[in-house]
């Protein structure tokens, strides 16, 4: 399987594993698993600077160029230290055709699309599908902008601020 790796430094220095770890962590399971490692993109450090996401765009401009089947991280966290982004980067991955892998064994039940990973992420799970599912549907139909009438006149018609207060809010008789 062609894969390529994603590693992601920590924002604070003194926590996590550093880049250069986590490649070699990368690199030693493509061999183990016979995997041919096409790239490693990184998210590093720069000082002075606000940790950016280059390597991961880059990431997906490898995926995009269709050399790779699947990511390598060393660990799901390495996308996020949040639950919700790190499903969401999950999922978006998937939707671009390619499988996740992770070198982190606790995170075989997160990847394994049979397993039940908790209710919080199956909550964020199925919001995601229902979201891919209506951005699918939206793209299938076709708008158009609203035309002017054949005798060519248009009405607008202003309310007063006071007017459509009064029309928006229930009366409290009714």
């Amino acid at each position: 399987m062609r894969v390529v790796g994603y590693v992601r430094e920590s924002a604070d220095p003194s926590a996590g594993r550093s880049g250069f770890e986590q490649q070699e962590t990368i690199r030693r399971h493509a061999v183990e698993h016979g995997h041919a490692l096409v790239a490693v993109c990184q998210d590093a450090r720069s000082p002075g600077e606000a940790l950016g996401r280059d390597g991961y765009l880059g990431l997906l401009g490898v995926i995009a160029s269709g050399a790779v089947d699947a990511v390598l991280l060393p660990g799901v966290a390495v996308l996020s230290s949040d639950q919700i982004v790190q499903e969401i980067m999950l999922w978006d991955l998937r939707t671009r055709g390619v499988r996740v892998i992770s070198t982190d064994d606790a995170d075989l039940t997160l990847l394994d699309a049979e397993a039940e990973p908790g209710p919080s992420r199956m909550l964020i799970r199925d919001v995601l599908q229902r979201v891919g599912e209506h951005a699918r549907y939206m793209n299938t139909l076709e708008f158009a902008p609203p035309g002017i009438p054949p005798d060519g006149d248009v009405m607008i018609h202003i309310i007063q601020a006071d007017e459509a207060e009064a029309n928006a809010m229930p009366s409290p008789e009714r």
